[in-house]
């Protein structure tokens, strides 16, 4: 009587420690089932056997039997969460696998015309009766048995790790003892109860026996807990340091690399200065001041970096404070601080600015000479087509553009004109005055013409004193009045010598072409057109020249 009771003080003391020391998994959760299963079993014996009366004595013997009933599909359900077959066997499945346990439980409680079991005081040793139902109990728990050790033998054969082999043969070996121990009980108890002169309580000390194997093996080996096992080894394999922190501040876990910074033990109450007795002065009282906002704000996220100098080289930590929170995300339960050295990310970061600087400054210098080059072109370009002395058109670029614009004119019937004019008596100038004074003489002459044409219209330099101007959209009448008032602006333009007050004033002679109507000729052979009207310009300024000078000779090309 009393070993049952021992039994089941040594049961619930394992349930309690197995509670105590290891982190509840799933699987630690129906281990614990189980085990609250196992210790019915020598409390309702204890119970049972204390009692005076037979009824009472049948009822805590029943509740004994209800106990017993649950021990295969308890351990049935151990063993498939054990082997990772939760997956196929869910949960309809396993209800359903349970109906036989459920209906032993059901046929203990009603016990129907004491089928099950009878208590007769006057067999004495032999007093209690067993019924078919109690078969059915004794060939329903050793079907489970069976299952779970079919179940757990197929896990090994297909080849799984070896941690998880050592859990299965664990098992295994529970199952094992708790299976010869309750053939003994039933041996004795039972089938050769005449021989021996009262109760043993052989299966209260056998599931003892196996709650202490695995028990012992969750502890020691820590079979349930690789999760936490691998979470600790990432923890420690991490160069970034962790503490992990209660509510009140209490260090719960830190890993491998805040060890030899941290001069705290696992339930100590953590401290700033805990840490900032490496830190510099400036550096110090930064942190504390991180260390005070995180518990003003402890729903907050907080990040600080830190610079430290040792060896004239800096390292770059960056330490973050993040609250952890239960999963309504409502209740705060600790703190996570983390210390990471981000100082190769922060050098690679420094290398890259001033590679991008660099080569901003090589884009600069890239633009600068584009731009150089730019405007070198556009000087060479202006060079090219501009005269060097007036700054008007060279001949060169004033017949590519007559070229082309005789082209679109004859295509669209646009009227135009053309002026080709001299200055007169220019040689006798250059031999009286010189040269520098012919070349004042001819600028003036040019910034006259400009004061008096449109801005469409084109002067060029055609050779020597010899000038040409373009004038689209124009016809005769209008190019006269033009021709009159460039002549005019000639006239009355003052050139100064340099000689003390002297001053020179010219004329110029002035052929005129206008063009208002084409014939395919001119569309055919634009080449040859512009030759004809340039020759027809020059026959014109030559009449002029030779008619006395200072007048205009008009001609109308039809």
């Amino acid at each position: 009587m009393w070993l049952d009771f021992s039994m089941f003080l040594v049961l619930l003391g394992l349930f309690f420690y197995v509670f105590a020391v290891g982190s509840i998994t799933v699987l630690h959760k129906i281990y614990l089932a189980l085990h609250l299963v196992l210790m019915v079993w020598p409390l309702t014996q204890f119970i049972a056997q204390t009692m005076p009366g037979s009824s009472y004595r049948l009822f805590y013997l029943s509740g004994s039997y209800v106990g017993l009933s649950l021990v295969g599909v308890s351990w049935f359900i151990f063993v498939v969460f054990m082997t990772g077959q939760a997956k196929v066997i869910r949960t309809r499945r396993i209800v359903m696998l349970a109906v036989p346990a459920l209906l032993s439980v059901a046929f203990v409680i009603a016990n129907p015309n004491h089928l099950f079991l009878s208590i007769n005081e006057q067999l004495g040793v032999k007093q209690l009766q067993s019924g078919p139902l109690f078969w059915y109990m004794i060939v329903q728990l050793f079907s489970y048995i069976l299952v779970s050790l079919i179940v757990m033998g197929y896990t090994i054969r297909r080849g799984v790790s070896v941690r998880h082999q050592m859990l299965v043969r664990t098992a295994i070996n529970g199952v094992f003892v708790l299976v010869l121990f309750g053939l003994g009980d039933f041996l004795v108890n039972i089938i050769f109860i005449d021989y021996f002169p009262s109760y043993f309580s052989i299966f209260s000390v056998g599931v003892t026996l196996s709650a202490v194997y695995l028990v012992h093996a969750i502890t020691r080996h820590r079979v349930f807990d690789i999760i936490q096992i691998v979470q600790r080894d990432v923890m420690n394999t991490i160069s970034t340091g962790i503490i992990v922190l209660d509510e009140s501040g209490i260090v719960l876990e830190f890993n491998k690399a805040m060890k030899p910074i941290l001069k705290l033990r696992i339930g100590e109450v953590f401290t700033p200065a805990a840490l900032a007795v490496h830190l510099p002065d400036p550096i110090r009282q930064e942190f504390n001041e991180f260390m005070d906002l995180q518990k003003e704000q402890p729903m907050e996220r907080q990040e600080l970096e830190i610079a430290l100098q040792s060896d004239g080289h800096y390292r770059y930590i960056i330490v973050q404070s993040a609250p952890i929170l239960s999963q309504k995300r409502k209740e705060l339960l600790g703190r996570l601080l983390t210390f990471h050295d981000v100082t190769e990310l922060r050098l690679l970061v420094d290398e890259t600015n001033s590679q991008n600087e660099l080569l901003q400054d090589r884009n600069r210098e890239l633009l600068i000479m584009q731009d150089e080059l730019f405007q070198a072109n556009k000087k060479l370009e202006h060079m090219a087509i501009t005269d060097g002395l007036t700054g008007c058109y060279n001949r060169r670029y004033l017949l590519q553009q007559l070229e082309h614009e005789i082209a679109v004119n004859v295509q669209y019937g646009i009227p135009f004109s053309i002026f080709l004019f001299d200055i007169d008596l220019f040689k006798a100038i250059n031999d009286t005055y010189g040269h520098l004074v012919g070349d004042e003489v001819i600028c003036a002459t040019v910034e006259a013409v400009k004061g008096t044409l449109r801005a469409a219209d084109i002067l060029a330099r055609y050779g020597g004193e010899e000038f040409t101007v373009y004038l689209p959209h124009t016809n005769r009448e209008q190019a006269d009045i033009i021709a009159d008032m460039v002549k005019e602006s000639v006239e009355q333009n003052v050139v100064k010598t340099g000689h003390g007050n002297q001053s020179v004033t010219v004329t110029i002679s002035m052929g005129v072409v206008s063009v208002e109507q084409f014939e395919q000729r001119a569309l055919d052979d634009s080449k040859a057109f512009l030759r004809e009207l340039l020759a027809q310009a020059d026959a014109a300024l030559y009449e002029a020249k030779f008619g006395g000078r200072n007048r205009i000779v008009k001609r109308k090309l039809a």
